[in-house]
């Protein structure tokens, strides 16, 4: 009996634990969905009429369209840049004989770890002593930088799931490491690799401090969120932020149904 109630009790514990994380973490996100269809142009109470006025104003706000197009733009090349080089990496650090390759994986992931604004920060520092000037292509690469280990995390689990035996019998039977890579591996991680792709897509498109540190005048999506904030609220900055929180989630969630999907298939 006294097991019982503890057991109930725990659970009802837990419960609240979880509904209150799950709080934490959206009640902000919630209040700006709400607020971006409210008429009223600041967030006070009570809210007064339902309209989709600032969702049409986002529309027709040039600067807004052109940061969504540049954010789109160097998330996608970021993506794809990450992705290729992840595979790789992650096909080296589990095929080829690298030494201390255990601790070299730690390092390949360390960024994972490191406050962006230190990535930021040192990649500006670095453009200054090279002489660069800082735009949308150093945005590009520091972006992809960002996301590498995390392509790299999702590939190298893949990768490992495969099994050697059927690479070794295509290169005994006459095939080059490549042609084995690009007719074996590649396509059994074909899932994987999709997910890979939507996941560090989601986190450049998302991503604002690189994109801080490396540019001068031009705009990514995120950078024009926090100009508008900074220079005096909008309300459109809620309509825009909840498509982006939208679009963000549905990407994300894409990728993690396939990898789940990919991993029950195994």
């Amino acid at each position: 009996m006294i097991s019982l109630v503890v057991n109930r009790l725990t659970n009802w514990i837990l419960c609240v634990i979880f509904v209150l994380t799950l709080t934490i973490i959206y009640l902000p996100i919630l209040v700006m969905i709400i607020f971006s269809f409210n008429s009223g142009r600041y967030q006070t109470l009570p809210f007064r009429e339902f309209t989709t006025y600032w969702y049409a104003r986002t529309l027709q706000d040039q600067s807004f369209i052109e940061g969504m197009l540049t954010s789109l733009t160097i998330a996608a090349g970021a993506s794809c840049l990450a992705t290729t080089l992840g595979f790789f990496a992650a096909y080296s650090f589990h095929r080829a004989q690298i030494p201390a390759k255990s601790v070299l994986y730690g390092i390949v992931l360390a960024p994972l770890a490191v406050p962006l604004i230190l990535i930021g920060i040192g990649m500006r520092l670095q453009l200054n002593e090279l002489g660069l000037q800082p735009g949308l292509w150093l945005v590009l690469l520091g972006q992809t930088v960002y996301v590498l280990p995390l392509a790299v995390l999702n590939l190298r689990v893949r990768i490992a799931s495969i099994p050697s035996s059927l690479e070794d019998a295509a290169m005994s039977l006459g095939a080059g490491r490549l042609r084995a890579i690009s007719e074996i591996i590649a396509p059994a991680c074909g899932t994987t690799l999709f997910a890979t792709m939507l996941l560090t897509f989601t986190f450049a498109f998302d991503e604002f401090v690189i994109a801080y540190f490396l540019t001068n005048f031009e705009v990514t999506l995120p950078i024009k969120i926090w100009t508008t904030l900074v220079t005096g609220f909008d309300p459109t900055v809620n309509a825009v932020g909840t498509g982006v929180f939208l679009f963000s989630v549905t990407l994300g969630l894409a990728a993690q149904i396939l990898l789940v999907t990919r991993q029950s298939g195994r």
